[in-house]
């Protein structure tokens, strides 16, 4: 028996070494093996499901999964990868219960809520989706977090902090709670003056100075959904759709309703929601995840796809994010989204674009050959500059203007286009990307769990 427990410890240490440097077939013999000594192990039978789901094999997956379950009703490992593999063969209602069952046993699992966000919106339910957002936000940045954002929580640059102290000041002319805000934007200013540009990890005495609510949810305004209409009705509908149809690429002027344009360019002003700060250099973002979820922006990201129901009517939101350059002149180089359709809008003011003409987008619209695939766009990047060099004459130039969008496919490549702005706290250029229609298939292949680690 002692050898057979040697041999069989063995085993599973192959499968994970196998497993980590990408050699899933060696990694699911190396399990299947450890299963004939061992048979209906828990925990190996849910690391072969992870082997054999990883390979696409998700419905033999699912088998694996559920044997683990019949030994252990209460795996949450197995629960979440069983809903990934379910989601992948575009089982949703199942999916979704898999994965609530695994948010009920272990509540702080964040990718759970995270995946049942994005599933709840692909059902048109708006207001589920919105509770596990809130939640992923929680476990982010709240009194109930994880360390799934420590990083974030610890770190910081010169502009991050320069722009959180603006943005503070902004409240406390705003809000019953101007002491406060006064106080902290002077922390604030006073730290960023010790820190460079680059990503830099705070010392215990900075962190200190700054307060233990740093990069969390300080303040956030309201943003409920609207009365009537939040998408302007469009009358050039026809014309639009024809033009998207024929050129990939289409710009769209006075997207949003007055109201809906008021409320939603105050919760970007005054909500503390701009945590990411190191993803494109001179920029800070936030994500339906990390605070960007809120009622009106649903509401919009549904009306889109009633107000052009020939481009977006067949494909659910997959996700959102607002960029804000902190730079009059912060640009986003040229890439590609991961999705069918890309809807890009802006919110700041026109009057905040020094250089009228341009600041806006250019979206190439000759798409890239179908067999390209783009890993890793630092190493694409001379590939890619020669393909747009030799496409520039059929690119859409799009000048900037409040409230005006851009629809694309995604697999299109796009830049911005010389921004030059303002550069007092209000004038800010944000914009808003709504992704729509990544297949749940990909979204379930980044959201499969690893193997778990056996002794």
């Amino acid at each position: 028996m002692a050898k057979q427990s040697a041999e069989f410890r063995a085993l599973v240490a192959d499968a994970m070494t196998h497993f980590q440097g990408g050699r899933i077939a060696q990694a699911e013999s190396a399990y299947r093996a450890a299963l004939a000594i061992v048979p209906r192990d828990p925990a190996v039978t849910h690391n072969l499901g992870v082997a054999i789901a990883a390979q696409g094999r998700h419905g033999a997956a699912v088998g694996c999964f559920d044997e683990a379950l019949k030994a252990d009703p209460d795996f949450v490992s197995a629960h979440y990868n069983r809903a990934v593999a379910l989601m992948a063969l575009g089982e949703t209602q199942p999916a979704i219960k898999a994965f609530s069952r695994a948010s009920t046993l272990e509540p702080q699992h964040y990718e759970a809520h995270r995946a049942l966000g994005f599933l709840w919106l692909s059902q048109g339910e708006r207001g589920r989706a919105l509770d596990h957002f809130a939640r992923t936000y929680e476990l982010r940045r709240g009194d109930d977090r994880t360390t799934i954002a420590r990083k974030s929580l610890t770190t910081a640059t010169r502009h991050k902090l320069e722009h959180d102290a603006d943005q503070l000041l902004y409240l406390s002319q705003r809000t019953r709670d101007r002491p406060r805000f006064e106080l902290l934007a002077r922390s604030y200013r006073e730290i960023a003056k010790q820190v460079p540009d680059e990503v830099t990890t705070l010392s215990d005495v900075q962190i200190d100075a700054l307060g233990e609510n740093y990069n969390t949810p300080i303040h956030l305004s309201a943003a409920p959904e609207v009365a009537g209409r939040a998408v302007n009705e469009r009358t050039d509908r026809v014309a639009l759709t024809a033009q998207f149809e024929e050129q990939g690429a289409v710009c769209v002027d006075d997207l949003l309703t007055p109201q809906a344009l008021h409320l939603l360019r105050r919760f970007l002003l005054e909500s503390t929601i701009w945590h990411d700060f190191s993803h494109i250099d001179g920029f800070v973002a936030s994500y339906l995840e990390d605070g960007l979820a809120c009622p009106l922006l649903l509401q919009i990201a549904d009306e889109l796809r009633s107000a052009f129901p020939d481009v977006l009517g067949k494909h659910s939101l997959c996700q959102a994010w607002a960029f804000k350059g902190l730079q009059a002149q912060a640009a986003v180089d040229v890439h590609a989204d991961d999705a069918a359709v890309s809807v890009n809008f802006w919110v700041t003011p026109t009057e905040a674009n020094l250089a009228p003409g341009r600041g806006g987008l250019v979206v190439c619209r000759a798409p890239p050959p179908d067999d390209w695939e783009i890993k890793d766009y630092d190493a694409d990047r001379e590939r890619i500059v020669t393909f747009l060099e030799q496409k520039a004459v059929d690119s859409l130039v799009v000048p900037y203007r409040q409230n005006r969008a851009v629809l694309f496919q995604s697999r299109l490549f796009h830049h911005s286009d010389r921004p030059e702005f303002a550069s007092s706290y209000e004038n800010h250029r944000i914009n808003l990307t709504l992704l729509y229609g990544l297949p749940l298939a990909r979204l379930a292949k980044d959201l499969l769990g690893s193997v778990l680690f056996q002794n």
